[in-house]
């Protein structure tokens, strides 16, 4: 998996997954399991404080506040219980990845695989930046108001008496370290689609390239060929991987969205929600306070997860389309008629481009995400009205 390594490297050390090399004797493959599960129990106990805090919450905006940020934990466990469920088909994904067709196959492959692998590992980095730095304002760069308040960053209730000093700071720890797992958890997730989206917008690019160079390989393979039958034979190999590394590229696209479809749903439902909730908060706190910079980077967050969706699933949808134009732009005069017959069927399909999908509702595009802001402002503007009257 050696293509996206930050996310799976984030979702290890938060023991959601466990590395695929360890053999299952082994003596850390077992240590790993206790850990993971301690892991789990962490987070879903978090997650239930967390709502059972926010049901029980006594105004509207107190409410708000604490619902917002409940379902995006909420939506967490459910990613990290889909990664579980999922493990077996993101593994096999992956693979898809390591194949002798996808691997790069010359310089200029290279180029297109490292770039694309660097934007991938960049992405991460930005997003772990700006997640982690949420998740300090809103625990650890506002300690002084909690102790000095006696409340805690995410959830004020807890199935015990919070009087004992020892107790309000192993709670306040837990509640630290489990928002942080969650800010982990989330940009492993996020990342780990967006990175697959832009290997598969890699993989058309690095088809494209083979296309136009298609006509060269068979004239050098010509060139060096014993005879006709060897020319033929030899051809017909290399036309026959040209082809198969087409379906392939297809099926790739298609199973990163039948695995992920509906944990997209999820967040852009989880997402919308939100954005509405914070936008409603910051304008109802002190813009100079602590609380206004966590809701900010809360709110940048949100909107980076949509906003990456949308823009990776558009540019694969663009890089598919441009297949037809690579096979056009190449020398295909040259070539026999069975060959251009073939080719006509690949220009046939590139007709109709990849388009990945939110749950076969929303089709990830820039389109998709204008109009999830314009129903988040919508949503706020009510809710607004309704609290104003």
């Amino acid at each position: 998996m050696h293509r996206l390594p930050l996310p799976f490297t984030l979702l290890t050390c938060c023991g959601y997954w466990k590395p695929t090399k360890w053999p299952a004797r082994s003596v850390k493959y077992w240590l790993y399991n206790v850990y993971s599960a301690l892991m789990v129990l962490l987070l879903y106990f978090f997650t239930f404080c967390a709502c059972i805090d926010s049901l029980i919450s006594k105004d509207l905006k107190t409410m708000t506040d604490k619902f917002s940020l409940f379902i995006s934990v909420f939506g967490v466990c459910l990613k990290v219980a889909n990664l579980f469920l999922q493990r077996r088909k993101i593994i096999n994904v992956m693979n898809i990845l390591l194949t002798e067709n996808c691997i790069p196959r010359d310089e200029q492959e290279r180029k297109i695989q490292k770039r694309n692998d660097n934007y991938a590992r960049k992405l991460t980095i930005y997003c772990e930046i700006l997640n982690e730095s949420a998740a300090f304002a809103a625990t650890v760069a506002q300690y002084n108001e909690f102790i000095r308040s006696r409340t805690l960053p995410v959830s004020d209730w807890v199935p015990y008496d919070l009087s004992s000093q020892k107790l309000y700071t192993v709670s306040l720890l837990h509640q630290t370290i489990g928002l942080m797992i969650c800010a982990n958890t989330s940009v492993a997730n996020e990342t780990l689609i967006s990175g697959l989206m832009i290997q598969a917008g890699a993989q058309f690019e690095i088809f494209c390239h083979r296309a136009r160079n298609l006509p060269a390989l068979l004239l050098e393979t010509r060139r060096n060929s014993e005879s006709r039958e060897d020319f033929e034979k030899k051809s017909n190999s290399i036309f026959g991987n040209f082809v198969e590394y087409h379906l392939e590229v297809y099926k790739f696209t298609q199973t990163v969205n039948s695995v992920f479809q509906y944990m997209i749903f999820l967040q852009f439902s989880i997402s919308s929600t939100v954005l509405c909730l914070s936008i409603y908060k910051m304008s109802t706190i002190d813009p100079f306070s602590m609380n206004f910079v966590w809701c900010a980077s809360y709110l940048c967050c949100m909107l980076t997860q949509v906003y990456l969706y949308c823009w990776f699933g558009n540019e694969v949808t663009l890089k598919s389309e441009k297949v037809g134009d690579a096979i056009y732009e190449m020398d295909w005069t040259t070539l026999p008629i069975g060959m251009k017959k073939d080719l006509l069927l690949i220009m046939a399909r590139s007709r109709r481009p990849v388009k990945m999908t939110s749950g076969h509702v929303v089709v990830l595009s820039a389109e998709s995400f204008m109009s999830i802001m314009k129903i988040t402002y919508s949503s706020y503007n009510l809710l607004t009205n309704s609290t104003s009257k």
